[in-house]
């Protein structure tokens, strides 16, 4: 089932042009609509709050200095990692952003803009644990199991890192998180950024060793391979708030880094 979803996105995603025939920029411009694919569970970047429900994260923030530039409205559309790829394909959003890693793989089919941030892999562990739980080898054994949210680099490296303890997939990190908390499982591979956010968010949590980091990637917006304006405009855009302060201001408030 994943190499069909993988080759019909290969093959939609290299198709030329749009369906309707006209630029993707310019038809986002015309409609007033920037359409984004993303989680909205995703620590850090894109998350709903606990309180009033409203999505907010990095990548909102980000997206908030977006808008303005181009004239138009944000139009959040949910995804999953698992059908990002097929869901961009069919046109279901005009790009996504949440916390993307940008990977060789995920080239293949489709494009990048250029990055934003950098992260790596980290196993979040209970707060209790950290003397029991301190490198990889200590959770790679029989009996435990290692959380992760399907279809992203967190499932390929919960499924390719782990020899004998067991992998156990989400549909999303928050209900792996939850099932973390309630001792269901014993770790969840997790984003550096997010395991270290919401480490500081629960005292019931912590990063498992934060100083050694697995599989650093850059962040970046996922296109489909014809969108060349709006990737320009989007790289273009992302030079412009690194330069004039306001990217290092959004990476401060969420992750206490200037730079």
């Amino acid at each position: 089932m994943k190499l069909a979803a993988y080759l019909l996105a290969l093959c939609l995603l290299t198709a030329p042009g749009l369906a309707q025939g006209t630029d993707r920029l310019d038809r986002i411009l015309s409609a007033g609509v920037l359409r984004v694919g993303t989680t909205m569970d995703t620590p850090v970047f894109s998350m709903r709050n606990p309180t009033t429900g409203k999505l907010e994260g990095f990548d909102m923030d980000a997206l908030d200095t977006l808008a303005p530039a181009l004239g138009v409205k944000v139009e959040y559309v949910k995804m999953t990692f698992g059908t990002m790829l097929a869901d961009l394909a069919a046109d279901k959003f005009d790009m996504a952003m949440s916390g993307m890693g940008r990977t060789l793989e995920r080239a293949r089919v489709a494009t990048f803009s250029k990055p934003y941030h950098r992260y790596g892999k980290l196993l979040m562990i209970r707060s209790a644990d950290k003397e029991r739980y301190q490198t990889l080898a200590d959770l790679d054994k029989p009996g435990t199991k290692i959380a992760y949210n399907k279809g992203g680099l967190n499932d390929r490296f919960a499924n390719t890192m782990f020899k004998q303890a067991t992998p156990a997939g989400f549909e999303s990190n928050e209900l792996a998180t939850a099932d973390l908390i309630a001792g269901k499982v014993d770790a969840q591979v997790s984003d550096s950024t997010a395991a270290l956010y919401m480490a500081r968010q629960d005292p019931r949590l912590a990063a498992m060793s934060p100083e050694n980091l697995f599989n650093p990637v850059y962040v970046a917006i996922l296109l489909r391979r014809d969108d060349h304006s709006l990737l320009n405009y989007l790289n273009i855009w992302i030079d412009q708030i690194e330069l004039d302060g306001r990217l290092p201001k959004i990476r401060a408030k969420w992750l206490g880094e200037s730079k």
